[in-house]
């Protein structure tokens, strides 16, 4: 072959630099799959888990039949500790059925990571709650004989809802982070049982402490899940149950 005919090949530093600079330019303006990500999806398979959670989330509208007075007395640690209820029991209830149908698996093959799955799936839950959470403290506030101003009731609630979100997501980097969620949770509520026995400790803590409180729980939530949501995708094999 001629000198003429000779056709240079690029050297291996060069091809990968091309690689890189194709994936880049084909990528650069792709937008995030979990945005095509339909609502079915996330609850495909755990609709009943679902049901169950909003079950647990009436649970507190047991203490109507309570007198008036009595309920009033109750109300602002009944709002706290029955807020994340439904949250809660919606994402341990579909970790445990996923992982005994074999789902959770399944779903660790998937173009999308399953932390970016659950994080779409806790996004959910915590709408959920908030949806059942209004009508559930409106009616305890209610016939309660409006032991307080709405707002306050609502901010005692919104608080607990939101620093249980906060703290469900920022822990979802551990192994067990789901045990370390409902250990740390179980323990401030029985504190807060105690205490409230004893010296009636919600009553006097001000309006403002509740929103304070909602509204860092609520930020460090979405900034959270924000974060997990801009992360990318790695690709990652596991070995599937059979």
């Amino acid at each position: 072959m001629d000198k003429k005919d000779h056709i240079p090949m690029p050297t291996p530093m060069e091809r990968r630099a091309a690689i890189r600079r194709i994936a880049e330019e084909g990528l650069a303006d792709t937008a995030p799959a979990w945005r095509s990500l339909p609502l079915s999806a996330l609850v495909f398979g755990v609709e009943d888990c679902l049901f169950m959670a909003a079950l647990l989330g009436l649970l507190p509208l047991a203490l109507l039949t309570l007198p008036a007075r009595l309920l009033a007395e109750k109300l602002p640690l009944t709002l706290f500790l029955s807020a994340p209820l439904l949250y809660a029991a919606a994402h341990l209830l579909t970790m445990w059925k996923e992982s005994q149908c074999g789902t959770l698996d399944w779903k660790r093959t998937c173009r999308l990571s399953l932390q970016t799955l659950t994080a779409l799936r806790m996004g959910l839950f915590g709408g959920a709650a908030v949806l059942v959470c209004v009508p559930v403290d409106l009616l305890l506030w209610h016939f309660s004989g409006q032991a307080m101003p709405l707002g306050r009731a609502l901010a005692v609630s919104f608080s607990s809802l939101f620093l249980h979100a906060a703290l469900s997501l920022i822990c979802r980097e551990g192994r067990r982070g789901w045990a370390v969620t409902l250990t740390l949770w179980a323990l401030l509520d029985v504190l807060l049982t105690v205490w409230e026995a004893r010296a009636h400790f919600l009553p006097v803590v001000p309006t403002a402490v509740f929103c304070l409180l909602a509204g860092a729980g609520l930020a460090a939530a979405l900034f959270r899940l924000h974060t997990i949501l801009r992360q990318p995708q790695k690709v990652q094999w596991y070995e599937v149950k059979g």
